[in-house]
């Protein structure tokens, strides 16, 4: 039977993407381990996102290896914490954020019609988008500790929690300046951040227009 990588992203994929966004701020106020466990749990969702955007192919074998691994990195580093893991864990994510997006606007730009499962493809596209800079960001900060101003010193779960909200102001160009990038590498990211979200609206738009314009001329024809 054929998935419709659409629907899985309506019915599954968004939904959790921005549930994690939802609930990250609020466990990281409760305890300051909860990341570890909202870790995992972003991982098999983006594994699940690569499967239905693959259709269980090589990208998908590879999603799921690199979501066993970004699993162990979190035991490894409950059991004996070090700093290598927290880098290492974080560039899992963004390897596995990466990976889901590009498949993502690969499918986006085969799509033929706009659908609501295709827009809200596009919207959980753009917050990965937000997810794997704040990840990057993350192994920034955990390397220099001095590379962010503002952040709060409450543990590492309020830390992910604020370079996330950072990283959704930088992307969509509304920060309000209470959260500083003051390193060479944290401004260089945050640069690269403005302008891919930028371009990925632009590039989206342009898409979608061109998608509704094909499909209105198949109607007609």
């Amino acid at each position: 039977m054929e998935r419709a990588p659409g629907r899985i992203h309506a019915a599954h994929v968004f939904p959790a993407i921005v549930l994690l966004f939802v609930v990250q701020p609020a466990l990281a106020a409760l305890s300051a381990t909860a990341t570890d466990f909202l870790v995992v749990l972003l991982a098999l969702t983006l594994a699940v996102g690569i499967w239905s955007l693959d259709g269980g192919r090589t990208w998908t074998r590879v999603g799921v290896a690199i979501s066993a691994a970004a699993a162990l990195t979190v035991i490894a580093q409950r059991i004996a914490p070090r700093l290598a893991f927290v880098v290492a864990g974080t560039l899992w994510l963004d390897l596995l954020g990466l990976l889901c997006v590009l498949l993502g606007i690969r499918w986006l730009a085969s799509s033929r019609r706009i659908t609501l499962e295709s827009l809200l493809a596009a919207i959980s596209l753009y917050v990965l988008l937000a997810i794997v800079f704040a990840m990057l960001a993350l192994g920034i900060f955990v390397l220099d500790p001095g590379a962010y101003h503002g952040l709060s010193e409450s543990g590492r779960s309020k830390e992910v929690a604020e370079l996330v909200y950072f990283s959704i102001g930088t992307l969509t160009g509304t920060a309000y300046g209470d959260i500083l990038p003051t390193g060479p590498l944290s401004r260089l990211l945050a640069n690269a951040e403005a302008v891919t979200g930028q371009m990925y609206m632009a590039v989206l738009v342009a898409m979608l227009v061109s998608n509704y314009v094909a499909g209105r001329s198949a109607e007609g024809s």
